[in-house]
């Protein structure tokens, strides 16, 4: 046989013990008999403890800092608190529109993708593929910077630029 390596008598060490209990555990210790439980003697317990409960409760009486409370977590939050202020703004300028010159017809851009292969980019904005300086298919538009996480539009007829962030 050859000679055991420390390892092999760690490993060898360890499944003898286990072994060693498992037969304890199986055949020297004695199993303990289930009880069989009485669901109507435990439902009874339970109602009695309820009606307890509910008989020591003061009724209608809270603090104001609990009606406080309440009413402050019902009320309609204006933004997300767990969002820093930046991220927050950046995400109400993506949710607003573009506008187009005379204010009458809301035209919104989705950016939803960005491609950059060696010297040329790629964006795609409402499902459609642009390079910078491409007119886009809505009419007075005209792309004019391509970045990973926005573009920048121009529209042509009132020289205005604008972002939209890329959405995800």
């Amino acid at each position: 046989m050859p000679k055991l390596t420390t390892r092999q008598i760690i490993i060898l060490s360890v499944m003898v013990a286990v072994i060693a209990y498992a037969a304890y555990d199986f055949f020297i210790v004695p199993r303990a008999k289930w009880d069989m439980i009485d669901v109507g003697e435990k439902s009874a317990k339970l109602d009695a403890f309820i009606n307890e409960v509910t008989m020591y409760m003061p009724k209608g009486s809270r603090s104001v800092f609990e009606v406080y409370t309440v009413s402050r977590a019902d009320a309609h939050w204006k933004h997300d608190p767990f969002y820093e202020r930046i991220s927050y703004r950046e995400w109400m300028k993506v949710k607003e529109p573009a506008k187009a010159g005379g204010g009458a017809q809301k035209i919104s851009f989705n950016y939803s993708g960005y491609v950059n292969m060696k010297d040329k980019r790629m964006a795609i904005i409402n499902g459609i593929e642009y390079e910078s300086g491409d007119p886009l298919e809505v009419e007075g538009y005209v792309l004019r910077g391509i970045y990973q996480n926005k573009v920048v539009i121009e529209n042509v007829k009132s020289r205005s630029k604008f972002e939209v962030l890329l959405q995800e």
